[in-house]
């Protein structure tokens, strides 16, 4: 048996770390002792605050839509987390493409160690710190963002928010050749690493510039933004988004949004400029590539891309994963402060 320890979140914004044992791998898995783990700062938070519509209702996989149960889909405690990189420690029968020793992420909650089938697990790149190989799972997501976007070189690309996925897509964007790519936040300190680490051609702090639409279109010749992506849940943020993108433009949807939107208004550039609302889930893939691209290529060039990224320069803050409890309540009350939170679980 494995003994491990968990961070469990046993309410809103409650997280209590608990001891638990885990059997070796079996055929066709793999054990991991796990070295760092990413907290995600948009999902994850809705889901530490009590949020996410999971803790109410349940989504119905036929008609896929939420609807009152009897017991909701989640329930206290509950192991959450996705961004794990651990190294492998032993391997069942039957594994061949593992090896004891490597390095590999896997989308697994926040403990000491896993035992998981082999196809869940990812060799990370030579040359990878493990630190920034938790930011698999969001270059994932923010990949995929890309290809809901149908991005064209030369285009001109507005990122809302400035957290990581934010600063990802900030850099997926210039390795895509989109042009001018203008970052948006109220985080000055976000703006600065946008511009030092991520490339951003031009940052707006959003408080200052105040009407982003407008500015965007001097710079643009009136056009706007051909895509703009929106990762700040906020929906004055969605708003502005909207009114940023230009005539037939794309805003594309990456937030999580906790709530009502009172403050995004749809009858007006919304309507007249034709402009498409694209939600970016990590779970599938655009219907237009759908016939040649999977969720297995896009992690494949997901890895192969990742050396052509500036991922270290994201990390801002490694804490002990004893202190899970006072990493999730530093992202939650001061996000101002940091930008990426990684656990670390020592060499024991």
């Amino acid at each position: 048996m494995i003994t491990i320890k968990a961070a469990e979140i046993t309410g809103p914004r409650q997280v209590t770390l608990v001891e638990d044992e885990l059997a070796g791998p079996g055929p066709g898995e793999v054990a991991i002792r796990s070295l760092y783990s990413g907290i995600s700062h948009g999902t994850e938070m809705n889901v530490y605050r009590g949020d996410a519509p999971m803790w109410r209702r349940k989504r119905d996989p036929r008609t896929k839509l939420f609807v009152d149960a009897e017991r909701p889909e989640w329930e206290y405690p509950l192991r959450y987390g996705y961004a794990c990189v651990g190294v492998v420690t032993a391997v069942g029968s039957e594994v061949t493409e593992i090896a004891e020793g490597d390095v590999v992420f896997c989308f697994a909650p926040h403990q000491s160690a896993h035992v998981l089938p082999v196809k869940s697990v990812f060799k990370l790149p030579e040359g990878i710190d493990p630190r920034a190989g938790v930011l698999t799972a969001v270059l994932n997501t923010t990949f995929n963002g890309m290809l809901d976007a149908d991005l064209h070189l030369g285009e001109c690309v507005v990122v809302f928010g400035q957290g990581v996925l934010g600063q990802l897509t900030v850099q997926w964007a210039k390795l895509s050749g989109a042009s001018p790519v203008i970052a948006v936040d109220l985080i000055e300190k976000r703006l600065e690493i946008s511009k030092r680490v991520s490339g951003a051609d031009l940052v707006f702090n959003a408080g200052e510039v105040g009407d982003i639409a407008m500015a965007v279109r001097e710079l643009t010749d009136n056009r706007g933004a051909d895509v703009v992506f929106e990762f700040s849940a906020s929906d004055r943020a969605l708003n502005e988004a909207i009114r940023t993108a230009c005539y037939n433009g794309k805003v594309i949807v990456m937030s999580w949004y906790a709530g009502a939107l009172a403050n995004v208004y749809l009858g007006a550039e919304f309507h007249h400029n034709r402009v498409q609302l694209i939600s970016s889930h990590i779970a599938g893939i655009s219907p237009e590539l759908s016939h040649r691209w999977t969720v297995a290529r896009r992690m494949e060039v997901v890895l192969s891309l990742m050396p052509k990224l500036n991922l270290d320069g994201l990390i801002t803050d490694v804490i002990d994963h004893e202190n899970a409890a006072a990493a999730y309540a530093m992202i939650d009350t001061r996000p101002q402060d940091i930008l990426q939170v990684v656990l670390d679980y020592g060499e024991d």
